[in-house]
């Protein structure tokens, strides 16, 4: 046997391990050549001097056959290509993609902090869910489900796909992409990550596998299960076959949370900053000059304890059928449903720059402390809910004509949910604040690890009285939901020809995505019904006392409340534990008695919009957010390869194009204020808006792009090769960003005005690539290699925020009605580099082993915080590294995770974005999270395992423009899994 027909029979024995159901094999009669890493799959190498009528034993295992088989996708892809392939049917070697996808060069995940969409609510679960592939951050990666287009009804201004709602139970394969296929899709400037599924023929004859586990998350204390089955076997002599899986996880996780809803930037230039007689040590008398100082300050502080539940099924049904040699016909459904519930404490207060008193300042402008006189006190009872439902039907046929050519038909119709029942969240929010119950309010911000923390906190200043029942009555509730919608049809017909010297793929496309964004609210009528502050008679307007027991529970806070951050032991030691749904309901049982406008029986006359009073809380929907977005785009697309001989060293060659020719239209409803006005007369901290009537938009675009690609591929010996590639790919402009017209929110807040335009002619992001590779397979199941890229990505999206009027609106004093309104357009063109380097190394037959990789990524516009605009700047760019050590031998399993991102630019915005400095940003702190997982192989049957996440208690944290600049710090602690596999 050659070295040839050695390397392909070997990857053949190492496929039908990982995929055919053995867990271990014993090869005879055939010798590993000691310089082609890939043609054996064991630990440790023949002997030099072995000949092919010599025995030798190969024996591969469970995470060392993944490893093994993943290796051999990089060696022999034509581009880049890093995989993670099962263990065993059923057995993926991670309960979740994402944290799987960490030891992937040039791949980090995100880990905290996810947005319950649908709900406006943040979620600090803590796992892993959005990718970022060589500084490119979610929405510059596609994810396909075997080559499919995946829906999304999240509807945010990012397409990326969230891996954390996706059980890697039955996963076959996950293929990062990092150079484009032209076959598969457009490509993307970061990645395409193409997740496939077993099917039947994939394990001939009886296959069944299941899974059962329990995990806890510290802080819970409270044990969720996890099960998965999984059913598979052919016959009529293997001519049809059948698949069928299903599974459900459940899982609770607490978030410590202390959070910063926007740094704003007051600018001297139009006298939004500080006045000096603002500053602490202000002589008595000094002139004021208003505005006239720069700084950046807290518009809302709050404290928080999150518990987040999410709960998890699935099905997948795979039919097959080969009726004939040479046909296969595969019909497949696949179906996920994710129910989010978020219960959010916590206590806030909101500021304003022109009321802050005692103020100082670090050189960069951050306000490092300050009090407010006469600050109110907000307590949250927030429940936020999503439930995103998916399906997915895919129908595709396989013929093989002839030995040179064969044909490819796939029909595929997918749906993406969020909220189809019209799940809702709500923010009941009551507090003190009027009168002599007004506090002179302060935050102290310390800088480094250390948490901003309030001072002079308590009603009238009491901290003794702060969560006492008895100065606490009602202040908004707030009910909304998003009901969103993705749907794509998706057909391709697919040629391809080949014979022992070139293969040719050439084949047509069509996807037509259909995207609809729903909004809903009560805002800005019955929002208020019961608005005030504190009980009567120190209260004001149609306040109502809320009875004690809903508000008596509490949760502490104490020194260590968040892992690895100073002082805790500052916060208010205790803070409201109250349920938003019983107080909603309480307020609702009062039948309007009390309420403001209880005099007049037919309107809640000061409630705007006319809405007769009830005493019940309306949702209505939100026009200004209503949006259809219809791309429909047609992809011819040849691939041709070859190898041909230089210098005697086989060069391999594969060409590329695609041809995109993409039609939008995107329709939306347009109404602008006419007149603001303040919703209550006794609450003066919000504004209402009269609009005109809505008026339909529509508007067309399109666009048209060729995407070449070529790859090369030198043999320079049979373990060392060399790689360039060279193409172009897109990313298309994020859905919220193609809404046709001006959207003002309603409900807003007294000094934060603002408003969103959408631009639906937007084109997508284009990127040219280069990539250079070198890869030495040095011995079995190892090898290093480096990987260097440039990026020329041009046509960014960026936002610019200017200060304007809308319609010649005014404020109730009569003064104009400044709004801050963000737009975006295509703007400028930047460079992306960056290294990749890795390595693999398993130590002879001793069982251990390692993975470890680094990347390095940098760009020519870099983010200037000093900058008086926000400017443009490339986000999601850090330095980052992965080291796996592990051990696989005797039935026994062993890794530790250590994964590290340095700080990086997330966004340009944060959630309050009123800035007169241009467009804040939000950096994610550098971060070194530790992982876990361990199991055993009890027989050839049953396997136990246990997984640790986040060991270190890793705290997830963000800051504005400057280090000082708190957001986010969100401490969800560590989890725990324990369970057992078990194999027919």
């Amino acid at each position: 046997m050659n070295d040839t027909a050695s390397n392909a029979y070997l990857r053949r024995v190492v496929h039908a391990i990982c995929f055919g159901g053995a867990s271990t094999l014993t090869l005879s009669g055939l010798s590993a050549p000691s310089n082609a890493a890939g043609s054996a799959a064991g630990p440790a190498a023949a002997p030099t001097n072995a000949v092919d009528s010599e025995l030798t034993e190969i024996t591969v295992t469970g995470y060392r056959a993944s490893i093994q088989q993943s290796l051999d996708i990089k060696r022999n892809s034509d581009g880049i290509v890093d995989a993670i392939s099962a263990e065993d049917i059923g057995k993926f070697p991670d309960s979740n993609l994402a944290t799987a996808m960490e030891r992937v060069p040039g791949v980090t995940v995100s880990r905290a902090a996810v947005s319950l969409t649908g709900t406006g609510g943040t979620s600090s679960g803590g796992g892993s869910t959005q990718i970022t592939v060589r500084g490119f951050g979610p929405q510059f990666n596609e994810t396909l489900f075997d080559g499919r287009q995946v829906p999304t009804a999240i509807g945010n201004t990012s397409r990326g796909f969230d891996f954390g709602s996706v059980g890697s139970d039955f996963v076959g394969q996950v293929d990062v992409l990092k150079t484009p296929d032209s076959s598969l899709s457009s490509g993307s400037i970061g990645a395409t990550v193409n997740i496939k599924y077993p099917k039947p023929f994939d394990h001939l004859g009886l296959q069944l596998a299941g899974s059962v586990s329990g995990n806890e998350s510290t802080g819970e204390n409270k044990a969720k299960p996890n099960v998965g089955v999984l059913f598979s076997d052919t016959f009529a002599d293997d001519r049809f076959g059948i698949l069928v899986d299903g599974t459900y996880a459940d899982s609770v996780v607490r978030g410590n949370h202390v959070n910063v809803q926007g740094w704003e930037g007051g600018n001297p230039a139009n006298g939004t900053g500080l006045d000096p007689c603002q500053l602490k040590g202000a002589a008595a008398g000094c002139v004021k000059t208003s505005g006239s100082i720069k700084d950046f300050f807290i518009q809302d502080y709050g404290i928080y304890q999150e518990h987040t539940e999410d709960k998890r099924i699935g099905g997948r049904l795979a039919l097959q059928a080969r009726p004939v040699d040479g046909l296969e016909l595969t019909l497949d459904d696949n179906y996920a449903q994710e129910k989010l519930v978020q219960q959010q404490h916590g206590f806030s207060a909101w500021f304003n720059n022109s009321t802050l008193t005692d103020v100082t300042q670090a050189p960069d402008a951050t306000v490092t402390s300050f009090v407010q006189p006469g600050t109110p006190t907000d307590f949250q009872a927030q429940i936020n809910q999503a439930v995103i439902q998916t399906n997915t039907i895919g129908f595709n046929v396989k013929w093989d004509a002839s030995e040179h050519a064969s044909y490819l038909f796939d029909a595929y119709t997918a749906i993406s949910k969020l909220n189809p029942g019209g799940q809702y969240g709500v923010d009941s929010d009551v507090g003190y604040g009027n009168g002599p119950n007004g506090t002179a309010l302060g935050i102290v911000v310390p800088g480094g690890h250390n948490l901003p923390y309030p001072v002079g906190y308590g009603p009238g200043g009491d901290a003794a009285n702060f969560v006492n029942p008895a100065y606490i009555g009602s202040h908004v509730v707030v009910e909304s939901y998003n009901q969103n919608k993705d749907s794509i049809n998706q057909f391709k017909l697919e040629g391809r020809w080949a014979d022992e010297s070139v293969k040719f793929k050439y084949g047509l496309q069509f996807t037509h995505d259909h995207e609809q964004l729903r909004s809903f609210t009560d805002l800005p009528y019955t929002w208020q019904m019961y608005a005030g502050y504190g009980p009567k008679p120190i209260g004001s307007g149609g306040v109502a006392p809320i009875p004690a027991n809903l508000i008596s529970n509490t949760f502490s806070t104490g020194s260590n409340f968040i892992n690895g951050w100073g002082n805790g032991g500052l916060l208010p030691p205790a803070i409201i534990d109250a349920n938003g749904w019983a107080i909603l309901n309480y307020l609702q049982s009062l039948n309007g008695v009390g309420m403001n406008g209880a005099n007049d029986t037919k309107t809640c006359s000061n409630l705007s919009g006319g809405v007769r009073c009830t005493g019940k809380y309306i949702m209505y929907q939100n026009l200004g957010a209503n949006q259809d977005v219809t791309e429909n785009t047609v992809s011819p697309y040849l691939n041709m390869g070859t190898t041909v001989k230089v210098v005697d060293l086989p060069l391999k060659v594969n060409f590329g194009v695609r041809y995109e020719d993409t039609h939008v239209i995107s329709a939306g409803v347009s109404s602008l204020p006419t007149g603001a006005l303040y919703i209550l007369p006794t609450d003066k901290t919000a504004y209402g808006f009269n609009s005109t009537p809505p008026i339909p938009l529509s508007t067309k675009s399109d666009y048209r792009y060729l995407l070449p690609n070529i790859d090369l591929s030198l043999a320079v010996t049979d373990s060392l090769k060399v790689r360039f590639d060279a193409s172009r790919t897109l990313t298309r402009a994020p859905l919220n960003d193609l809404t046709p017209d001006l959207n003002v929110p309603a409900g807003q807040r007294v000094g934060a005005l603002n408003g969103t335009g959408g631009n639906p002619t937007l084109l997508p992001f284009l990127s040219d690539n280069l990539d250079f590779g070198v890869e030495w397979y040095y011995a079995p199941n190892s090898y290093v290699s480096a990987d260097g890229f440039v990026k020329e990505v041009t046509n960014f999206v960026v936002g610019g925020t200017v200060s304007q009027q809308i319609n010649g609106v005014t404020l109730p004093n009569g003064s104009p009605a400044v709004f801050s309104v963000t737009s975006q357009v295509n703007g400028p063109s930047a460079e992306v580099r960056g290294l990749e380097l890795s390595v693999q190394h398993v130590i002879g037959d001793t069982g251990f082993g390692f993975q470890a990789n680094a990347t390095f990524v940098s760009t020519n516009k870099p983010y200037d915080p000093n900058g008086t605009l926000s400017g443009f700047a490339v986000t999601g760019l850090a330095n980052s590294y992965n080291f796996i050590p592990f051990y696989d031998k005797y039935g026994f399993q062993a890794r530790v995770a250590i994964n590290h991102r340095a700080e990086y630019l997330q966004n340009f915005g944060q959630t309050q974005n009123n800035s007169q400095l241009g467009i804040e940003p939000t950096f994610v702190n550098a971060a070194t999270y530790v992982d876990f997982s361990t199991s055993y192989d009890i027989n050839k049957h049953f396997n136990v395992y246990f997984e640790a996440l986040n060991l270190t208690d890793q705290a997830y944290a963000t800051h504005g423009r400057f280090s000082e600049q708190v957001l986010d710090v969100v401490d969800t602690g560590r989890t725990f899994t324990i369970g057992i596999h078990a194999k027919l």
